[in-house]
Parts: C-alpha cells; structure tokens; sequence
C-alpha cells in the first residue's frame, strides 16, 4: 500500500491543488491533475502530470517555466519548491553546481543567449545530466524555430513535474511512531484560548553546508487538536541544532504583527522525547520545553 498517494488522493481539492502548484506553477495544470484523483499507483500520477502539460495554454507555460530558478543558478529560498530546485540541479553534477567555472560561465552566456532568442527562460530536465549536456541541449535548441522549441519546453516542463509529484506524494506519507523522531508540538492561540488547527511547521535542521546555515527535513501540519506528531524522520534525529518555524501569517492574518516564529533549540539526547509547544497571539508568543 502507498500510503503518501493514499493521503494524496483524499486530500480536500483546494489543498490538493495548492499542493500541486509546488510542482509546477500552472493553475490550470494543477486542477486537472487534482480532479484526476484517485490514482491507481504513482506511475498513473507521472503520466498524468506530463500529459496534461502538452494543452496547457501557453501563458500558462510560460508562468510555470519563470517560476524556476536559471539553470546553473539554484535558488536561495527555504520553500519546498526551491529545495526541489536545488536538488535536481544538484544531481546533475554530484553537487557541483554544473562543473567548474568554464561550465557556468557558458551556462550564463547560453542562459542570456536563449532568453533574447525566445523571450522566457532556459528550462531543461537537469536532473542527472552533467554541465556538457546541458550547454549542448542549450546550443542545439538556439537553432529552434518557436514552434518546435515551445513542444520541447512542454516535454521538459512535463518531466520535471513528473518528477515532483513523487517527491510530493514521498513527503506527504506519515511516518510511524517505529520510525518518527521523539518530537511534537502543540500551538495553542492565547487570545482566543483555542487549539490553532492546519498550522504549517518546517523542521529545519543546523547544516553548515546549506544555504543559511539551515537545511529541511520535515514539513506538516497541526492537527484539529493544534498537534503534531509523529512527523519527523527518525533515521534523520542526531545530536545537534534544531529549529521548528512556524508560519502563523494565515492564522493571525492583517492584525498579527508575526509572519513566521522560528524556535531554535538543541538535542543532546537523541532518545528522550523534545516536546516544543508554541503559544501565539496577534503580538506576542511563547514557547518552553514540555514533556
């Protein structure tokens, strides 16, 4: 059974849709992927993401292709969609970015070449493939006339979101109690004295090599009762530094004075059990050690 398409298939529409727009920035797309629903198995899931790119119209190509980073040129943001940016940039040269500096300066050259020839950005299935391969993909396609090039960019585009929406459904199956790290929260609204229900929480954890010092290794949301549990990797709980960020924007809307509340903290005893409460209201917010 896979659970994560279990969850993905009974997610309400508007969540679903919301969802799939990390993997390809194109309402429409979105909504026929979203009311496609329930899928067989994954692979029913990829074959749909990708069909369904090649009537998109091409306005909507085009809103889908600028949301992705400049090959050669990875994303500095936390999102899920930018990780994703990074990671298949990343794997198309064991994290080197596309080579040395002879490989990204003619990715730059082809990048600005490509975008005064067609008027929108380079886009191309990097995942895999090295700094060579993609400056040549980028030579050939130079020689497209509109037509042809607009096909290509529907395949590669259908690829990419091919390959997101497994990674969606990975992050979307619930971990287990055997396999869950010992961490929960509880977010309680003070002004209100209610639980506060589908909160956004990240779990970041301190990685030196990452961008901002932090790197994510869990995304959920509270439950109807404010919590949240049994969400976070197990095989990734180590000694070390933690933060939970909280995206309370939603939830305290035009009044709240906060954004987002990160909770930096520090685990020493990878078995005892770390539960980080957070109480919030519009102006203020706290946040202890439970148990």
């Amino acid at each position: 059974m896979d659970r994560g398409l279990d969850v993905f298939n009974t997610l309400p529409a508007d969540e679903a849709r919301a969802q799939l727009l990390s993997c390809c920035a194109a309402p429409d797309w979105a909504a026929a992927v979203a009311a496609a629903r329930p899928y067989g198995d994954r692979a029913a899931l990829a074959a749909t993401a990708r069909e369904q790119l090649s009537g998109l119209p091409w306005p909507q190509v085009l809103a889908a292709v600028a949301a992705h980073p400049r090959i050669g040129q990875p994303p500095s943001g936390e999102g899920r969609e930018a990780s994703w940016s990074r990671r298949e940039q990343a794997a198309s040269t064991g994290g080197d970015q596309h080579g040395d500096d002879a490989a990204r300066a003619e990715l730059v050259t082809l990048n600005d070449a490509y975008e005064q020839r067609f008027g929108y950005r380079f886009l191309i299935f990097a995942n895999g493939r090295g700094a060579g391969e993609l400056a040549a993909a980028a030579r050939r396609r130079l020689h497209h006339d509109e037509a042809t090039e607009q096909a290509v960019v529907r395949v590669e585009l259908g690829q990419i979101a091919a390959l997101r929406v497994g990674r969606l459904v990975d992050d979307l199956t619930p971990t287990t109690a055997s396999n869950a790290a010992p961490l929960s929260t509880h977010v309680l609204d003070t002004a209100t004295g209610t639980p506060v229900p589908g909160l956004p929480v990240r779990l970041d954890v301190a990685d030196p090599h990452a961008d901002g010092g932090w790197r994510t290794v869990a995304a959920g949301r509270t439950d109807a009762d404010g919590r949240l549990r049994d969400w976070a990797p197990g095989q990734a709980w180590t000694c070390g530094g933690y933060r939970l960020v909280f995206d309370v924007a939603g939830h305290l809307g035009d009044a709240g004075f906060y954004t987002e509340i990160p909770v930096a903290f520090v685990v020493r005893d990878t078995a005892r059990h770390h539960h980080v409460p957070l109480l919030i209201s519009p102006y203020g917010y706290t946040t202890y050690r439970g148990s």
